[in-house]
Order: structure tokens, then sequence, then C-alpha cells
């Protein structure tokens, strides 16, 4: 890992590598335009001459969709006390998303008009599961359940042909859920087109989510618009702020567990004014990586990521949110105040609340912002499986006491025909 100071050069450069939305997608971009485009045109029939192209699996057009028999067959395979966890994680992430959302408002005039916001689930979601090492169940509870909590009344699952016989603790997770019968076997960018634009097969959804690949990356963005999508993901994010107060055993255990994904691209931060912490969290780093998942990969992770040297705690506050990063765990004397201050995608607090814990099963979602995202953006939620609409009901008293202001404006702006529509009714020219 590179050791550097707050507010250096070297500092400043590692802001900017971390950034990596704009790159160069150009191949990728235009191979997904012809899928999308294939999709749109031949339906079902592309579907399953892509997925013969791409997976090397054939299907029929009646394949395309799993019978729920065989989705309940397959998670059956499942380890017992694995759909057991699933279980406990799935009643944790229900508990705290059902806190969340909002009821809307209603706000009456004493003329009797009435304004009113009303929250409604949106009526349909994609919800994307990846095949390989990157179908993770935990992810198909985090997604799907804030969706089933809005309200949402039907939610399409698009995976891989081979990806639910080939973990069987997706098709656990997913009759976990009740949704055995929703459930297309189509992968990559032609999944998404078909979620997005529809096919005899399934109906088109309001908004996809779901992690993915480049091509379902490329996908998601080229439909938007047309649906909805959630935000696009990065490789896992990690910075830790942390004093002396702290084991150096766990400060690096937990910097471990975020390069172990997979990718090599996982940011990996420790902020510290400690040097002797500095020190001692290297030579557990170098003695653990050997233990983990995907150890090239976990090195590799390591050597782009860093150590920031900063003079004390308040410097580390602003070192981790100039990275705003998808985790940040704050482990320091005093660290639920220094927490309130904290801008990242999750904040885990103190030494006891390791990022490990908020991936399975705590009840937030991990489906969280990166690459800095956290400025901006939140972690996936109800709210994003609701829309907002406005209710207006206006009186003729209340129409009267707004109508000069509005045709006053409507008039301004150069929109006559606006104001005429307001001075119609207070006239009474059309009361009859």
């Amino acid at each position: 890992m590179k050791s550097l100071r707050l507010g250096s050069a070297s500092w400043r450069r590692f802001i900017v590598s971390r950034r990596r939305g704009g790159s160069s997608r150009t191949v990728v971009e235009r191979d997904v335009q012809r899928i999308l485009a294939s999709v749109r045109r031949d339906g079902d029939a592309a579907l399953v001459r892509l997925t013969k192209k791409l997976d090397g699996v054939e299907l029929t057009t009646r394949g395309l969709r799993a019978p729920a028999r065989e989705v309940r067959q397959l998670a059956r395979a499942a380890d017992p006390a694995l759909v057991a966890a699933l279980r406990a994680m799935a009643r944790q992430i229900e508990a705290f998303h059902t806190r969340q959302g909002s009821r809307g408002f209603t706000l009456r005039a004493p003329d009797g008009s009435k304004l009113e916001e009303r929250v409604l689930p949106i009526d349909s979601a994609g919800l994307y599961v990846p095949g390989g090492a990157g179908a993770y169940p935990s992810s198909v509870l985090m997604n799907a359940i804030p969706a089933r909590v809005a309200g949402v009344s039907r939610i399409v699952v698009a995976t891989p042909p081979r990806a639910l016989e080939s973990n069987p603790a997706i098709a656990a997770a997913l009759v976990l859920l009740g949704l055995e019968a929703s459930v297309l076997r189509v992968g990559g960018a032609q999944a998404i087109a078909a979620l997005a634009y529809g096919t005899r097969a399934v109906s088109p959804v309001a908004k996809i989510v779901g992690p993915g690949n480049a091509y379902v990356a490329a996908a998601k963005r080229q439909v938007r618009g047309l649906v909805e999508i959630d935000q696009e993901a990065g490789p896992s994010e990690v910075v830790i702020l942390a004093d002396d107060s702290v084991s150096a055993a766990w400060v690096a255990a937990d910097l471990l567990a975020q390069a172990e994904h997979g990718s090599g691209d996982e940011m990996v931060v420790l902020v510290t004014p400690s040097p002797a912490l500095e020190a001692s969290v290297l030579r557990h780093l170098e003695d653990g990586v050997k233990n983990v998942a995907n150890v090239a990969m976990a090195r590799r992770a390591l050597r782009s990521g860093a150590v920031v040297r900063v003079v004390d705690l308040e410097a580390g506050v602003a070192a981790v949110n100039a990275l705003a990063p998808e985790h940040a765990q704050i482990m320091t004397r005093g660290a639920a105040r220094l927490a309130r201050r904290i801008v990242a995608g999750a904040v885990f607090v103190g030494r006891f609340a390791p990022v490990a814990a908020g991936d399975y099963g705590i009840g937030p979602s991990h489906v969280l912002p990166t690459n800095g995202a956290a400025r901006f953006s939140s972690p996936l939620s109800v709210l994003d499986f609701q829309r907002r609409q406005s209710v207006i009901s206006v009186t003729r008293r209340g129409l009267n006491r707004i109508a000069n202001g509005v045709s006053a404006v409507a008039r301004a702006e150069g929109f006559p025909g606006h104001a005429r529509s307001v001075e119609l009714r207070v006239s009474g020219v059309l009361d009859r």
C-alpha cells in the first residue's frame, strides 16, 4: 500500500485516480447497442439466439421462463444452515426497510382547496442476478426486499441460464422471497433488453436493479429513460479511520475483507495519525493476504490502496470525506462523535462494527454508491421503488385567490393561453 500525506501532490493524484467515471467504453457500448436492437426487433427469438451464442445454452422460447417447480427443486440442494441464515437475514433487512419511505402529506387551504403528495409504489421492477462468482444470495435479498416492502406488485428476476444450477443458494433466496415463478433464464445485455422492451416471455418493467458485468452496466445506461435504473456500482471500497486505540490485526482483517472481492480494483484505504498503527497494519496485511479469496487480485488491490497519514482525527475526517467511499469504518476514540460528520454510503461506528457485518444481515442495504457518489447519492432503499405524484384540488374561491398572480406571470412569460385558461374560469364566461 502506498503511504500518502493528506494534501500532498501524491494524495491529490490518488483522489483523481479513484474517480473512474467516464472511462472509454466504446467497444462494449457498440456491442450492447446491437444486442438491444436485436431483442427489440426480434423479441424471444433474439433471446434464444443470443443465449446460445453468448452462453452456450440452447433454450426454446417456452423455456425462457424457469418453471417454479424447477426453481424450488434446485433450492432444495442448498445447505439448510445457509437457508436458515438467509431467512434470518431477510427478517433483519425487512425490519429495517419497513421504517423507510413516506406516506405523503396533505395541505388544506381555508378556501377549501387541497394540495396532496401521494406516495405510490412503481408497478414493476426487474432484478438482475449475475451468474458465476458474482451471484450472491445476499444481494438478491438486498435488492428484492426493499421493492417488496415498497409494494411493487410485479418483480421479474433475470439470471443467466446456468446460474441457479451452479448456485442453489440463489434459488433458495428466490423461493424464500416467493419469486420462484418469476425467473427469466437469460443473462447479459439481452436480459436487460427483455426487461426494458418486453417480449412474449416477459412484460416490460418500470425499473431495473442489480449488479452485473460491463455489458449489463452498459445496457442499463442505454435503456435508461425508457425505464429507470439503479446507480452504476463500481468495485467495493472501504476507508478506515483508525487511531492507536484499536487492534492493528482487526484493521488489517477489515481491509483484506474488501480486497478479496476479486476485481483487483477495490479501494482499500487506512487513514490514521499513528505511525505505529500504520507499520503494524502493513505487517498484518502481508501475513493475512495469503488466507483470503482471490489472493492475486487482493494483492493487486492492496498495491493500489493507500495509508493516508494525517496530523489528527479532524484531518482524518476530511480525508475520508474527500474520498466519499462506499463504506467508511470509524475505529477511534470518540468514534460516534466523528461518525456524525462522515460522508459515505454506509458508516460503521466502533471496533465491533466491521463492514462484513453490514454485508450479511444487520439490516440496511449493502447496495451502496461507489466512486465518490456518496457525496450526492444514497443506498438502495424503499424510496427507490416508489413514485410521488402531486394531486391538486382547487375550489372556485381558491382559484379566485391566485388568478391575478397566475395571469400576470403567464403573460409576462409569453403564454397568453395559460392566462386565459384561468381568466375564463374567474370571469365565469364558461360557467353555464
